[in-house]
């Protein structure tokens, strides 16, 4: 059997239901178990807009085992659960990225209401017939589909600009809005249904929902590591924290291996915070921070030590430490207005991390009673 052949007739909606089904309770799992641990709006708006879609195909399955017989209302049923699934996955999606405000929830809600009239005036007219015809049922539920379609629009226009991953949302918005297209066509305008449209109608919401869950997973992987970086890593200069740099230290110590603390102090910090204000002292701090960076990559890492105390673990051997200094020190005078005074120590056994880095603070302290704007080698002559 060829695989287009397995999404065609009865068989195939059950097969691209229950496939759908599968990827939905996947993603339920982990946004459930998110809301559960984080407590986010996002995660609360995508477990219940999750679950919704789940019912609405298993409503869609039950109306394909029983040939949609009696079970009309059923289907209308499930493209109103679709309408409103849709709306709040997209506003699950949105607030992945951004924090709701009234006037965000003051969207969301109008949609929702909008689709709720329409389902309204769809049974008011049917129960005012008194023998509705196919053709009659069929212009009823046309209207809730066209709205999928015209919300497919909106979440380009207020959803995308708005969010990452920009590129997989507009593939997914725009297999979406093919699926709809083509069920449009195959259901209320033609008067035969094509295999074609039948076989985009079934496969195309899997691959809809497969590249939603990719965004889901990517977002969350984004905040987690959001989340270590900000446990690791000082908020002003983006440099490794103090305990973080400290733990490197203590694992390279306890390997063996021969490193080198270098200990740099901006001289006159809290004259240039007094006279210039703080903000002027934040600005010159991440400008060291970012040579310290700079200078550390590919052969160690950079810290923040405390205040404007700066540290770096030199971890490659091939390289003279004092070298390596001296680089720091030229380019903090030449690029930042200010100086710096440094002092380094090379590991010996046998010796703790907070010693070793102890003794780079030592001979920091020699620099700056000798002048600052030096370097001092441990231990100090």
């Amino acid at each position: 059997m060829e695989i287009s052949h397995m999404f065609l007739g009865k068989a195939g909606y059950i097969y691209s239901y229950a496939s759908t089904i599968l990827i939905l309770s996947l993603m339920l799992i982990i946004t459930l178990r998110l809301f559960l641990s984080r407590r986010k709006k996002a995660y609360f708006s995508l477990t219940i807009s999750l679950a919704i879609i789940i019912m609405q195909y298993i409503l869609l399955i039950i109306f394909a085992f029983n040939n949609g017989t009696d079970l009309e209302s059923t289907e209308y049923l499930a493209q109103f659960l679709q309408v409103l699934a849709f709306i709040l996955i997209n506003m699950g999606i949105y607030q992945l990225y951004n924090a709701s405000k009234f006037k965000e929830y003051t969207y969301f809600l109008t949609l929702v209401s909008i689709g709720i009239i329409i389902g309204l005036v769809r049974y008011f007219l049917v129960m005012n017939q008194s023998d509705p015809s196919m053709n009659f049922l069929r212009f009823q539920n046309i209207w809730i589909e066209i709205y999928l379609l015209l919300l497919t629009f909106l979440g380009f226009y207020i959803v995308m600009p708005h969010i990452g991953q920009r590129l997989k949302y507009q593939i997914a918005l725009s297999i979406y809005f093919v699926t709809q297209l083509s069920r449009i066509i195959n259901h209320y305008i033609l008067n035969e249904q094509k295999s074609t449209l039948l076989l985009i109608e079934n496969v195309a919401p899997i691959l809809f929902y497969i590249i939603l869950f990719i965004i889901i997973f990517d977002r969350v992987v984004e905040l987690l590591q959001a989340i270590y970086d900000s446990s690791i890593k000082d908020g002003l200069t983006s440099l490794y924290n103090r305990h973080y740099f400290f733990n490197r230290v203590a694992e390279f110590i306890n390997r063996g291996e021969r490193i080198s603390i270098i200990f740099c102090d901006i001289d006159n910090f809290k004259k240039l915070n007094d006279k210039k204000g703080h903000q002027m002292g934040d600005t010159v701090l991440k400008k060291v921070a970012i040579i310290m960076m700079e200078e550390s990559e590919n052969i160690g890492i950079a810290g923040r030590y405390g205040g404007e105390e700066l540290v770096m673990l030199l971890t490659d051997t091939s390289l003279r430490v004092e070298n390596v200094a001296e680089r720091i020190r030229r380019r903090v005078e030449a690029e930042t207005g200010v100086t710096v005074s440094i002092g380094y120590s090379k590991y010996r056994k046998p010796i703790s991390p907070q010693e070793l880095i102890e003794q780079a603070d030592m001979a920091m302290y020699q620099s700056k009673k000798t002048g600052k704007n030096k370097i001092t080698a441990y231990p100090a002559q």
